[in-house]
């Protein structure tokens, strides 16, 4: 028979809760911030390592976890409960949600069409033949950030100015404003 001390399982179920707890508090603040600053949603590659996906996994990995813990589950079963609210959550983000949104986006009165001729700056480097991020201003007022390419046979490095010359369902294509 093994004794062990209590004080040691109950500081070791405060570590665990705190682990998720700070899962939860990170992936709820990533959420908000992917939600409210980033372009959802891009269509391309794998959703669910976007950052908005990683987010929304983070967030429920916390939830499930903080759950387990309090409902005094075993670390095992807490773990698993932690697993499976993330998949949950990115399922509903990745399959009900963001296909709701990109509807939305596409009922707007102004459509993307309207950002041509527009000017921009550069908030993560263009590279040749790949793709970047640039912020602007729309006509109605409201800062955006869109995925951006360019057909510069150099980079578009942060801070760069740019015009808005073309679009696409994915992308904005922009050049390089001269500087004066």
């Amino acid at each position: 028979m093994v004794l062990t001390d209590p004080r040691s399982e109950n500081g070791d179920h405060q570590h665990v809760m705190a682990v998720y707890l700070a899962a939860f508090v990170v992936g709820g603040i990533a959420v908000l911030a992917a939600l409210l600053l980033a372009d959802v949603g891009h269509g391309d590659g794998m959703p669910f390592l976007s950052l908005t996906g990683l987010s929304v996994a983070l967030l429920g990995a916390g939830t499930g976890g903080l759950i387990g813990t309090w409902l005094g589950m075993g670390a095992l079963w807490t773990a698993g409960l932690a697993a499976a609210c993330a998949m949950v959550l990115v399922f509903a983000l990745n399959g009900l949600l963001l296909p709701y949104m990109r509807r939305q986006q596409s009922n707007s009165h102004r459509s993307r069409s309207s950002y041509v001729g527009l000017l921009g700056t550069v908030t993560l480097e263009v590279p040749p033949g790949g793709w970047g991020e640039i912020s602007f201003v729309d006509p109605d007022g409201n800062r955006v950030f869109s995925r951006a390419k360019s057909d510069e046979v150099a980079a578009l490095p942060k801070a760069t100015r740019v015009y808005i010359a073309d679009i696409d369902p994915d992308f904005v294509h922009v050049v390089a404003v001269p500087e004066a």
